[in-house]
This record gives C-alpha cells, sequence and structure tokens, in this order.
C-alpha cells in the first residue's frame, strides 16, 4: 500500500510544481554499493546537484550574495520508490514548493527511463551571514521566488 499512497502524492506534486531546469546525467560506477544499486547517499548529491543548477538558471545564487544573505540546508528527506543500477541516465529536476517568511521549501526528483525513483523535500533557510540567525527573505528574494512558483 505504502507505494499506491507514494504514487497517488507524487501525481499530485506534479500537478503543482514547477520544475524548470531538468539536469540529464549519467549514473557513475563508483555510485554503486555492494547491492549493485545507487547508494542512498547518493540520492542526496542529486538533490544538491539540483538545488545548484535551480539557483544558478534563475540567478538567485547572485540575489542571495546582493542580498546579504546566506543560505543553508535546514532539513532535507528521501524518499526511495525504485532502485537505479549502472549503466543507467538519470534527469534530476527541483521546483519551489512553498515560500516561508525565512525559508523555503524545494522539492527533489530524480527520474529513471521516465519513472520516478527518489524525491523528497528540502527547507532551506535565509541566514544573516554576520549572526548566522535566520533572516526574512526580501520583497526582491519573494518577487523571483513568485516566478516559480
Amino acid at each position: 500500500m505504502r507505494f499506491f499512497y507514494v504514487n497517488m502524492y507524487m501525481q499530485q506534486e506534479e500537478q503543482t510544481i514547477k520544475y524548470p531546469f531538468p539536469i540529464k546525467q549519467q549514473v557513475l560506477w563508483g555510485e554503486m554499493d555492494a547491492f549493485n544499486h545507487i547508494n542512498n547517499v547518493t540520492y542526496f548529491r542529486y538533490f544538491e546537484t539540483g538545488r545548484v543548477q535551480f539557483f544558478n538558471q534563475t540567478d538567485l545564487w547572485k540575489i542571495f550574495v546582493d542580498e546579504d544573505i546566506r543560505i543553508v540546508v535546514g532539513k532535507l528527506e528521501c524518499n526511495y520508490i525504485r532502485e537505479i543500477v549502472h549503466p543507467a541516465e538519470i534527469e534530476i529536476a527541483v521546483g519551489i514548493k512553498k515560500v516561508g517568511n525565512s525559508s523555503l521549501i524545494v522539492h527533489h526528483k530524480v527520474t529513471c527511463n521516465g519513472e520516478i525513483a527518489a524525491h523528497g523535500d528540502g527547507i532551506i533557510v535565509a541566514t544573516d551571514p554576520k549572526t548566522g540567525k535566520s533572516k526574512p527573505w526580501t520583497n526582491l528574494l519573494r518577487e523571483e521566488f513568485s516566478k516559480y512558483l
């Protein structure tokens, strides 16, 4: 039953989240574990790759610096749906799910052969580089985020 519920959840997510900058890449031999599938930790690297691509393509990295905001990851989760084995091509995609006062929920997904292999939310927190404490998003950043909601 779990797979059924995850599938229903993902169908709803797919209808509401925009994934503007998907990345295709080859699975590396060294990403496999002793069970001959991609190691579970590797998916978090895929998620990071997707986030970096998203922030670079949207120019958000530059705006974070200009607005004196440092972002940190507050939470990451990964739901494993199906295994991936080498050789394979995957697609990594990230979209904004929700904007909070000083946080941003992004959704990551990794697909292989057109099927979702893993997905999960990440909470990104805006911080003040001088104090390390959370800091509200600026109006400029809120406007930028809204373009991708």
